[in-house]
């Protein structure tokens, strides 16, 4: 029987190779998720637990070969994959490029020549190449990129559409064969090897080595289970930390934002790498409880690879990311506005990514879980001063109530915080808001100074089917099924809806028809019965769900007179008369 590990980059790969584990035999295999670097430090722990062979993709595969010395099979990227992918990629408007390690493309580009298509092939000899690669394209033009987990990582980094060619059942087969061949070979000189791990710890501290070029070779269970290998490699502040210990030789010891979370880190040098231990501060946490769902953190550190790009031929759209490219070119304050839903914070990511260094933070203030005071505890800790390198962004910042509003702009007038960039979010009907006395003037007048509209999905149906084609494409590495496009019919159907909570809602849509459809194309009948389950009427919310009841009862009551105003339209009048208060009155308690 052979023992193998399997090491796969990406969602899809996984689920498929827990149904073929079912249909092999000479097989014991188990199945890891991991990627590049990170796969690494997995098979380093598997040559030591009895593996006989790793069975990993691409880059993975590469890096692993040089990391261990069981064998090791790449799954091959097989013609059947390519022409899955270009078939999709077919459906884009926009320039295309393939870009990838040679098992990639040169299958691809011999597709490309065959069926006489128009997609550019480049070929790169490591990982490091990818994002200079990936510039210059953008740079000519190009917007969609097709290749690797680590080509579509970048991609997505730069504000590209990223496509990931996945595996099929073929190329899988293939490997298994190999390595069945592999094993015969290498298990004659095969000899046991039991090495443990010196830095395991019993307790629940995560813990996580990282060598002196600040990559993570372990982590253990508890450090696996808070942590995403990436956020923790590309924060500054922990590479900070390990080259001062690498240097000092010392035990170092910081506080770090990770995760929405303050962590108090210990690092210790320990035989050429350096050991972190991690412990969470629970004292500055700005946490709220949100009825009976766990606790939310008011500030939140988002990553750049948790983004897609903002995609559209329409006219509304273009002119948005004109805007985008026209407001990064400084670092002032830009006031994004529109719908739910229909994308204002891929907006805000855009201008990040264009204006900033990937790691610097983008910092996410959400205005409904603020409390009166957060913001001056803040203040106290330095927390905008020491993350001003970095984009805020303030989220739904007219759901933020009075006190909160002059406690912002009191932050933003401050002449210590001038390098703050900021970046807001709001509704569309804001110069109502600030008519009305709900919303600042001054704030507004302050933060608003460029302003972008994001208009609705039902005002620009043309973008309908490119986001369509980029919702796929980012499903295939989290599902692995063969949807490669969709019936012009389908299509015109989910074209013609009204989508009345936009982009955010078509995404669910699509996400719902590709893990349903069995076939290639997502069918007329399926798009049909998904949109039948979404026109059904639903059960009008509460009206007071929002109000917080953990105010004072001036808080409160000024809660509901903006609720009450908000469902009148604004009208102050509608509003004073079904509160049974005069318009003085409701004057006087907004103030």
């Amino acid at each position: 029987m052979i023992k193998a590990l399997v090491i796969v980059p990406y969602e899809g790969l996984y689920e498929m190779m827990k149904d073929i584990q079912q249909e092999v035999e000479d097989f014991q295999f188990d199945i890891e998720l991991g990627n590049l670097y990170e796969g690494v430090a997995i098979a380093k722990e598997a040559e030591n637990n009895g593996y006989h062979v790793i069975i990993s993709r691409g880059g993975t595969a590469s890096l692993i070969q040089e990391a261990v010395s069981i064998p090791v099979i790449d799954i091959q990227v097989s013609g059947y994959d390519v022409l899955r992918i270009i078939t999709l990629v077919k459906g884009f408007s926009r320039k295309a490029a393939i870009v990838g390690f040679s098992n990639i493309t040169q299958g691809a580009g011999t597709i490309c020549k065959i069926l006489d298509l128009d997609i550019k092939t480049l070929t790169i000899t490591k990982d490091t190449e990818v994002k200079e690669i990936l510039t210059n394209l953008k740079k000519h033009g190009y917007e969609v990129i097709i290749g690797d987990v680590v080509t579509v990582q970048t991609a997505k980094q730069l504000g590209l559409t990223g496509v990931l060619i996945t595996s099929g059942k073929e190329a899988i087969m293939d490997a298994l064969e190999e390595a069945k061949r592999s094993y015969r070979i290498f298990s004659q000189l095969q000899q046991d090897v039991s090495l443990f791990q010196s830095i395991l710890d019993c307790n629940e501290q995560p813990i996580g080595v990282f060598n002196k070029e600040e990559k993570l070779v372990y982590g253990n269970e508890r450090f696996n289970h808070e942590f995403h290998w990436m956020i923790v490699e590309n924060s500054n502040d922990i590479k900070k930390l390990i080259q001062e210990t690498a240097f000092t030789k010392e035990k170092q010891t910081r506080a770090v934002h990770i995760n929405q979370s303050i962590w108090n880190i210990a690092a210790c040098p320990q035989d050429g790498a350096i050991a972190l231990f991690f412990e969470k501060n629970l004292s500055n946490q700005s946490v709220v409880q949100v009825g009976e769902r766990e606790a939310k953190n008011a500030i939140e550190f988002r990553t750049s690879t948790s983004y897609v790009s903002l995609s559209g031929k329409s006219e509304s759209i273009q002119k948005v990311l004109k805007q985008i490219d026209q407001y990064s070119v400084s670092d002032e304050a830009v006031w994004i506005s529109g719908e739910k839903g229909n994308g204002k914070e891929l907006a805000a990511h855009a201008i990040y990514v264009k204006r900033n260094n990937l790691y610097d933070p983008f910092i996410v203030l959400h205005s409904d879980l603020l409390r009166a005071g957060q913001l001056k505890d803040f203040m106290v800790e330095d927390f905008f001063q020491k993350y001003a390198n970095g984009v805020i962004y303030v989220k739904n910042i007219d759901h933020l109530s009075a006190d909160i509003q002059k406690e912002l702009y009191h932050i933003v007038q401050n002449d210590h915080h001038k390098k703050i960039k900021w970046l807001v979010s709001s509704e569309d009907n804001m110069e109502e808001k600030v008519k009305s006395g709900i919303f600042d003037c001054e704030l507004y007048q302050t933060l608003g100074q460029q302003k972008i509209y994001i208009p609705p999905l039902r005002e620009r149906r043309e973008d309908i089917e490119d986001l369509i084609h980029v919702f796929i494409s980012d499903l295939h590495p989290k599902y692995g099924n063969g949807v490669v496009g969709i019936r012009p019919d389908a299509l015109a159907n989910l074209a013609s809806y009204d989508w009345p909570s936009n982009v955010e809602q078509l995404k669910q849509v699509i996400e719902q028809l590709f893990k349903q459809t069995s076939s290639y194309y997502i069918e007329m009948e399926d798009v049909a019965a998904v949109l039948a389950q979404c026109e059904q009427p639903e059960k009008r919310a509460e009206a007071l769900t929002s109000i917080d009841l953990n105010g004072t009862l001036e808080e409160i009551e000024k809660q509901v007179i903006t609720k009450v105003l908000e469902e009148e339209g604004l009208n102050q009048s509608k509003a004073a008369k079904r509160l049974g208060i005069n318009r003085s009155t409701l004057w006087r308690k907004l103030k």
